[in-house]
């Protein structure tokens, strides 16, 4: 990711001082792949903070956000509690949380050490814990309110692939495998959307993007779950299918880390009777929505400008997926 909205050491000592903080050093970060966000060394020398411009969240979603991360902080989940403003009292509807800076919101959190996992690294014992993360992230997730809807159904994506095509259609016309890839995509969501169960089932608070580089780790054991920025109402079969998309696939699915990762989850939270029946429907809106997505934020930007994720990997875990089909998949997963 670039650093979409620069930050100055004037800047940061300024947002700084609304939560009390002093600054000396400002450090910019490439990671995540939608906001600009900045390492803040503090002056007293009691470590970092971690800031975050958000690059597309409006200022009541982004505090929305800051309300349901303390949430799940309090209700044990691990995820950095986002700090409050000490130049605001709490007003109606809770603690204030955000700044501002070049217009857009921003928020600050304490800084977790740790590392994140490398597909070599992620071993059955990593994916049980993460599937059981991800289970009490729907658990206590449960009784926030105010959660949005998501912008990744089938009709957001369905707009996505719409702007591709008027794109190709354009001065600009789009490399011949990425238009190849969105004639496929398109087929795909219209097959999916002709096969969408008639019934909803229940919604949990998800995560939605639980990759490898938004989970933190020290000495085996989870430190930071990050990232909610996708955070959303949804169905958690689709969520459990995004994290074993993102944790279990190297050059193919694997067995023993996705029945790892089914194990975790069922332990702390079992799967009902239509959300296993979900799982292969939810796995395939999944998949169609990483490989629509790294082509509209990552294949068309300029590169080298930052982190790029490669959206054939998801149309190769979209093959894999239909050559499984749902019993082959409820049997990989141990389901």
């Amino acid at each position: 990711m670039a650093i979409l909205t620069p930050l100055s050491l004037a800047d940061a000592r300024r947002i700084g001082a609304l939560y009390g903080l002093e600054i000396a050093d400002v450090r910019g970060l490439l990671a995540g792949s939608v906001n600009s966000n900045f390492a803040l060394t503090l002056a007293d020398g009691r470590g970092q903070v971690f800031l975050r411009v958000y690059e597309e969240q409006q200022l009541a979603a982004a505090s929305r956000e800051a309300r349901m991360l303390e949430h799940l902080a309090a209700g044990g989940v691990a995820t950095p509690q986002p700090l409050r403003r000490q130049d605001r009292a709490p007003g109606p509807e809770g603690p204030a949380f955000i700044a501002e800076h070049a217009g857009k919101p921003v928020a600050l959190f304490p800084w977790v050490a740790g590392d994140s996992l490398c597909q070599a690294r992620v071993t059955p014992d990593a994916t049980r814990r993460v599937g059981s993360a991800l289970a009490r992230v729907h658990l206590v997730g449960a009784s926030f309110e105010g959660a949005s809807a998501s912008r990744f159904d089938l009709d957001g994506l369905d707009q996505r692939l719409r702007n591709l095509r008027a794109h190709a259609g354009g001065a600009q016309a789009l490399p011949p495998e990425v238009a190849a890839a969105v004639d496929e995509l398109t087929g795909r969501l219209e097959r999916i959307r002709a096969a969408t169960p008639r019934t909803s089932g229940p919604e949990a608070l998800i995560h939605g993007d639980l990759f490898r580089d938004n989970v933190l780790w020290q000495d085996g054991e989870i430190s930071a779950l990050l990232d909610f920025e996708s955070a959303s109402r949804g169905s958690a079969a689709f969520d459990l299918a995004v994290t074993m998309l993102a944790w279990c696939f190297g050059d193919d699915l694997d067995p023993a880390l996705a029945a790892a990762l089914a194990g975790g989850y069922t332990s702390v939270r079992p799967l009902s009777a239509e959300e296993r029946g979900r799982l292969f429907h939810e796995s395939l809106v999944a998949a169609l929505r990483f490989s629509i997505t790294r082509i509209t934020d990552f294949e068309l930007r300029p590169k080298g400008s930052g982190v790029y994720k490669d959206f054939r990997r998801f149309l190769a875990r979209q093959r894999t997926l239909e050559r499984l089909g749902p019993d082959g998949l409820l049997a990989l997963l141990g389901i």
